[in-house]
């Protein structure tokens, strides 16, 4: 009569150790990352070779907004471009095609 009472108590003790453990990992996954987030921060303020009273007045001004508009380029990290600096893309498709029907009638 009981069985399935005794069933389920051993489901959810089973399964409260399969939570314990992923939470385990998921903790150890997390200090992992931290650590290479700290080291990687490390060594590209290293590669910099500030002083360390330049990183903070670097810093500083970063916080307060002193520094150029930053833009972000994928896979390359952010980099310090003006937003002026970046090309215009915004040229429409007629544009591109009218570029192409007038270099082959100049080739006419």
């Amino acid at each position: 009569m009981y069985e399935r009472l005794d069933r389920l108590r051993e489901e959810v003790s089973r399964l409260e150790k399969r939570r314990d453990d992923v939470e385990e990992r998921l903790k150890a996954a997390k200090q992992k990352l931290k650590e290479a987030e700290a080291s990687q921060i490390l060594s590209e303020v290293g590669a910099l070779k500030l002083t360390p009273e330049q990183v903070s007045q670097f810093l500083q001004m970063a916080a307060s907004g002193q520094l150029p508009t930053m833009v972000q380029n994928p896979g390359m990290g952010t980099s310090a471009i003006a937003s002026d600096d970046v090309p215009n893309y915004s040229r429409s498709l007629d544009e591109d095609e009218e570029d192409k029907e007038d270099y082959l009638d100049e080739d006419e």
